[in-house]
């Protein structure tokens, strides 16, 4: 019993190894559609050349990592596909037109580590120790390879390699920030109009909210703007705002009523904002919220292969019985068996 709910344990640990990691939303996040279109593979490889060819060279791959222990080498590769154009979605188009795609490969307990790339723009083999690439409209319909050497350091850790595609929104000179929400862009300006913030579409910057807030970013007043005409929010706490005109005293209805929540709440819907309530608006929380469009990551785990050995003079420690746990040799090879190579599909987040 103990023996399978110790592989039960192993094989969930190893399914987590696989799981790509995504971005967190708002306080109030809005659903968000699937993104699959983007593919990151990692894979490790054999340290000795063999006659098995792949891409760029002459080494196995492996269905598995292994255990390691301090002096031994690694190999892995990393493999990213970018669609072409016409098979993205105007967000994702948008901001890797911009420059604003990367793919990142860290380490952990390794030294000595050398990396180089090829594909996309890179024709030929190039250095790029940095592990950073810049994903660009070059690279739409391309394949990217890099691949990783490395050095473990030490015996009881395990020796990781981390890849990680994503495609961002970024601030432009501290200043504007663009979004979209669906195929709908938004731009939120910082410092205008008497306002922290204010957020438009990007097809109507006649419209939007402006955002009040304290020191501490806490949300204390929003505007609505419809066509130049501002208003002000009142008695929104637990119910249906109310909206008076700059200047005026009496909410307005009607059709008005209509138009000037419906910039409200297409807004605040496309950013996941909850305007009632403790909410907060900062630059950090803006590109923490909607900085990420798509993001997925990698990872290969080299699990240590370094056994602790057991003093026979501890009384603290006693031998298993037969019919006990599986011997700690068990245990490694049972490690070996289920550490596999990671890949993952990269998913839509937020736009």
């Amino acid at each position: 019993m103990k023996k399978i709910l110790t592989l039960a344990v192993a094989l969930v640990m190893v399914f987590a190894l696989a799981a790509p990691a995504l971005a967190a939303g708002w306080d109030k996040p809005t659903s968000t559609p699937t993104f699959e279109d983007l593919y990151l593979n990692l894979t490790p490889l054999s340290v000795e050349e063999s006659t098995i060819v792949w891409y760029g060279g002459t080494y196995n791959k492996l269905d598995k990592t292994y255990p390691v222990v301090a002096g031994m080498k690694v190999h892995a590769y990393v493999e990213i596909q970018i669609p072409d154009d016409d098979d993205l979605s105007a967000d994702i188009v948008d901001r890797i037109e911009a420059g604003q795609g990367t793919l990142k490969i860290s380490v952990d307990n390794l030294e000595s580590v050398k990396m180089k790339m090829k594909g996309g723009t890179q024709k030929n083999w190039t250095v790029k120790d940095d592990g950073i690439y810049k994903v660009t409209k070059k690279d739409f319909d391309e394949t990217i390879y890099f691949e990783i050497w490395g050095n473990v350091i030490e015996s009881d850790k395990d020796a990781t390699i981390t890849a990680t595609l994503g495609v961002y929104n970024q601030w432009k000179n501290d200043s504007t920030f663009d979004f979209f929400s669906g195929d709908d862009k938004y731009t939120i300006w910082k410092d205008i109009a008497d306002a922290d913030y204010i957020v438009t579409s990007a097809d109507d910057t006649s419209s939007g909210l402006r955002f009040y807030t304290k020191s501490s970013g806490q949300v204390e007043n929003i505007t609505v703007v419809l066509d130049g005409a501002v208003y002000t929010i009142q008695d929104y706490m637990g119910g249906d705002p109310s909206f008076v005109p700059a200047g005026g005293t009496r909410p307005i209805t009607g059709d008005d009523l209509r138009d000037v929540k419906a910039v409200l709440d297409d807004i605040c819907g496309a950013m996941g904002f909850d305007y009632a309530g403790d909410s907060y608006i900062t630059d950090d929380l803006i590109e923490d919220n909607l900085g990420t469009i798509v993001e997925g990551t990698a990872s290969l785990v080299y699990p240590s292969g370094y056994v602790q050995p057991i003093n026979p003079t501890d009384p603290g420690v006693n031998p298993p019985q037969t019919g006990d746990n599986a011997s700690v040799v068990g245990f490694v090879m049972i490690a070996v068996a289920l550490v596999a190579a990671a890949a993952v599909t990269v998913k839509k987040v937020r736009a």
